[in-house]
């Protein structure tokens, strides 16, 4: 489902080169639950950003589906992104004059489905979450967790291949943040597959997979029993450039 060999991305900045990711190689199969981790700066971010077709590397090849993203045009993979990939944030980024109805609705919208269409995906969404009795209410009479939950419904309306959570319990407690995670395992039981980077080492032991970015290099520190292969790059030292995270 996601393949990346050899990846690497380079910032310049004048004549200072920072890399912030170095020869990644990681399968990724559909069905697949994998956390990421790392300290801050890591590579974390870039990582992300690139399997969601938000940046390009500059080496390597990343394939989503068979097909090399690296030699799509920006508009196909803008399409690419918008039909396969629901994006899952900290900060929920709901619009807070819209009702939980009209939030979910918006990238429906966007992808031109017929109002009775958004209408049964938006209801089935919110009632997967348990928000259906209040699809009327505004984000500012929820709960953080509750504004999560709304934000994930969101996100799965489109009917994405796989979803990417950049740190989705980081704003909520502990409890609210159990909440959520047994959420996103109970849509990881139904198919949908997950790429969740988190900072909270007991969540990342809760996915089927948990890789460790550090000076732009994947490790993974384990793998369930599932049948997704994988194919990942020994962490070692590189003390001759500077490398950072982004």
């Amino acid at each position: 489902m996601l393949l990346m060999k050899q990846l690497g991305k380079v910032f310049h900045t004048g004549e200072v080169s920072t890399h912030a990711l170095r020869e990644v190689d990681l399968e990724v199969q559909e069905g697949d639950f994998v956390s990421v981790t790392g300290p801050s700066g890591s590579g974390k971010t870039t990582f992300l950003n690139i399997a969601g077709l938000l940046e390009v590397a500059n080496s390597g090849v990343f394939l989503l589906d068979g097909e090399n993203v690296n030699q799509l045009t920006d508009s196909q993979r803008s399409k690419m992104r918008n039909q396969k990939i629901g994006f899952i944030f900290q900060g929920f980024n709901l619009i807070p004059e819209l009702n939980l109805f009209d939030n979910v609705d918006v990238p429906l919208r966007y992808r031109g489905f017929d109002a009775k269409e958004r209408k049964r995906r938006i209801e089935e969404q919110l009632e997967l979450v348990g928000l259906a009795s209040r699809m009327k209410h505004l984000p500012s009479q929820l709960s953080g967790g509750q504004q999560q939950r709304v934000a994930i419904a969101r996100a799965l309306a489109t009917s994405p291949r796989f979803l990417l959570a950049d740190e989705p319990t980081g704003n909520l407690d502990s409890q609210m943040a159990q909440s959520v995670m047994s959420l996103l395992e109970d849509i990881n039981r139904q198919g949908t597959t997950i790429i969740m980077v988190t900072h909270d080492h007991g969540l990342a032991q809760r996915a089927k997979r948990q890789i460790l970015i550090k000076d732009g290099r994947v490790s993974e520190l384990s793998h369930g029993s599932h049948d997704a292969l994988h194919i990942v790059s020994p962490m070692h030292a590189d003390t001759g450039a500077k490398v950072a995270g982004v």
